[in-house]
């Protein structure tokens, strides 16, 4: 069985300094399964844990591509929250710490989403992890595509874009996966880090993913 932790940190232009950016790597560590999640399952088991960071502030929330142009928008041109606005800004934010945590479930792959990354199960309990330029977002990645003659798959016929097996997980193994890009709105510029940690097992723990990982396949790009 196939334990995937998603850890996204997205973090505006504001957040460019370098307190904010030691704040960050302060999240992007394997964490714990929760108690109330159930362990027992068909497929695959996934857990996410998505942050925003404005300034020095960190939250665990997720925002949408059209909540951060408001939020810029809003700061870009000096406008202050009014009572109700503050009301209604808070209460999006409880919502939003409400329903964040993706505290664990079970998928099918085809039930998967993961950004940049395509899972694909081989014979004899392994996985084959893979990495992609999804055209979102810069820099644009370049190079070699090894599915680039295979009819059928999702980027046959592309050329020049880079996509490419991060590594073949055998039972027991582990895997780490690091990107990152810059994304840019009429109002200015957000940033996203991904790390994706992987973990073949036939025994899923709440601390299966505190361990050490056999792989690691990075993709970060200097976004300054």
């Amino acid at each position: 069985m196939l334990a995937i932790l998603q850890v996204k940190m997205q973090w505006s232009k504001e957040s460019r300094t370098p307190t904010a950016s030691a704040q960050r790597k302060n999240y992007y560590k394997p964490v714990l399964i929760e108690e109330e999640v159930p362990l027992f399952g068909d497929g695959i088991f996934m857990k996410k844990c998505e942050y925003f960071q404005y300034g020095n502030d960190i939250s665990y929330q997720i925002k949408t591509s059209e909540q951060l142009d408001q939020l810029l928008y809003d700061k870009n041109v000096g406008q202050a929250f009014t009572g109700m606005q503050e009301c209604e800004y808070k209460m999006a934010l409880r919502r939003n710490q409400s329903t964040q945590h993706t505290k664990g479930a079970f998928y099918t792959i085809d039930e998967l989403t993961i950004p940049c990354i395509e899972i694909i199960e081989e014979p004899n309990a392994c996985y084959r992890i893979k990495w992609f330029d999804s055209k979102r977002g810069m820099p644009r990645r370049r190079g070699g595509n090894e599915d680039l003659y295979k009819k059928g798959t999702r980027l046959a016929g592309n050329p020049n874009i880079l996509n490419e097996t991060a590594c073949i997980l055998k039972a027991e193994e582990a895997s780490v996966l690091k990107y990152n890009y810059r994304l840019t709105s009429f109002h200015g510029q957000w940033y996203e880090y991904y790390v994706v940690y992987f973990v073949n097992t036939n025994h899923l723990t709440r601390d299966i993913f505190l361990r050490e990982y056999n792989y690691e396949y990075n993709q970060l790009a200097d976004l300054f």
